[in-house]
């Protein structure tokens, strides 16, 4: 067996100490102190005395688990409590609703008088808890040019698509820049972005070369909203000969200005 160290006594030589605890009250009954005839000395082996050891060890380090346990349910507890309180408030919409046809709100006065009369709308609508969103697309026919020289011959059409997302409970601000174009394969050439002053938080005209489009994108608070015109290629068949004509495409020099002032009235009307 394994016996307990000794300790030295430099004046009166090596004494080995009584290994024995002595007994407490409550312990039950005692053992009679060693030597004492008929009775066997207590063991003074670590083993013989691990078991009181451990017991008296066990409510020290359960005191740390039971402690930090408590914390993480406090802790859930509040953070719960905090998202159920952020949850019904949420962030201030500053007015913004949700578009139940985008384009009856979009009327486009500016865009139709410089491109042509809308035609074909289309709409789409998307509520949900977070976000709501909204889409058009529609088609402008003829322009001013084409009435002016009375030209029977094919008409140029123009593409528009209109996007509106109102945010209800994430801010778009931080990922609104870095989207503001989108990703285009290796060698298209590259986007031309401006910046339009006072027009919601932010604003940007992007401009494709490739397709000769223009998109206008707002950052107003919670809400984010695109108008975008583009070209579209519609081939018609000359009758008497036969063949495809292509129509001429539609002028978009000096589009700017209504695209502006359409997105302005956007904006107005979500807020009504």
């Amino acid at each position: 067996m394994i016996s307990e160290p000794e300790l030295e006594d430099t004046e009166n030589g090596p004494q080995v100490m009584p290994s024995v605890p002595a007994p407490r009250t409550g312990d039950g009954p005692q053992a009679p102190p060693a030597g004492t005839p008929g009775q066997a000395a207590a063991p003074e082996t670590i083993a013989g005395r691990r078991p009181r050891r451990l017991l008296s060890r066990l409510p020290s380090q359960r005191a740390p688990w039971l402690w930090a346990l408590g914390g993480a349910v406090v802790a859930s507890a509040v953070w719960a409590a905090g998202l159920y309180a952020y949850g019904p408030a949420g962030p201030d919409l500053g007015g913004y609703r949700i578009s139940r046809n985008l384009c009856l709100d979009a009327e486009l006065p500016a865009l139709s008088a410089f491109l042509g009369k809308p035609q074909l709308p289309r709409a789409a609508v998307d509520e949900q808890l977070a976000i709501d969103r909204a889409y058009c697309t529609l088609t402008l026919m003829g322009s001013r040019r084409d009435e002016a020289k009375n030209d029977s011959g094919p008409v140029p059409y123009t593409g528009v698509d209109i996007n509106y997302t109102l945010h209800k409970r994430t801010d778009p601000g931080p990922e609104f820049d870095a989207t503001v174009t989108q990703l285009a394969p290796g060698g298209a050439p590259e986007r031309r972005v401006m910046r339009i002053p006072d027009l919601g938080e932010r604003a940007y005209l992007v401009t494709d070369p490739s397709r000769d489009t223009r998109e206008l994108k707002v950052l107003d608070g919670q809400a984010v909203l695109t108008i975008a015109v583009s070209h579209s290629v519609n081939y018609t068949v000359d009758p008497a000969t036969g063949e495809y004509q292509v129509p001429e495409p539609a002028d978009f020099s000096g589009i700017e200005p209504a695209m502006v002032e359409d997105m302005r009235d956007l904006m107005d009307a979500l807020k009504r």
